[in-house]
């Protein structure tokens, strides 16, 4: 027989939430340094590549600051608004 699934209260969201900030601030800060390192090569003399590694680094960099401020946004919300979230935000391959 299944147990039923206790309702998230406002504490076990705000721990989840916390949980995502940090997970989502560590993956921007890896994708700005990798970023960072290939600009750096590429300062040194390689030819730019509209699709090479730099131009991929600076997208996935990108992206990976634009699901930190929308995580960041979310706990905000719930911590200092009382807002809930719309939904869970899962890991996006973090």
């Amino acid at each position: 027989m299944a147990t039923p699934k206790a309702p998230f209260t406002r504490e076990t969201l705000v721990d989840f939430w916390r949980m995502r900030v940090e997970e989502t601030q560590a993956y921007y800060r890896k994708a700005t340094e990798e970023y960072r390192r290939l600009l750096e090569e590429r300062l040194g003399g390689t030819p730019h590549d509209p699709n090479g590694a730099l131009a991929l680094a600076r997208q996935v960099e990108s992206d990976a600051l634009a699901e930190y401020c929308r995580v960041l946004r979310a706990f905000t919300d719930l911590t200092v608004n009382g807002k809930m979230p719309e939904q869970p935000a899962a890991p996006n391959g973090l």
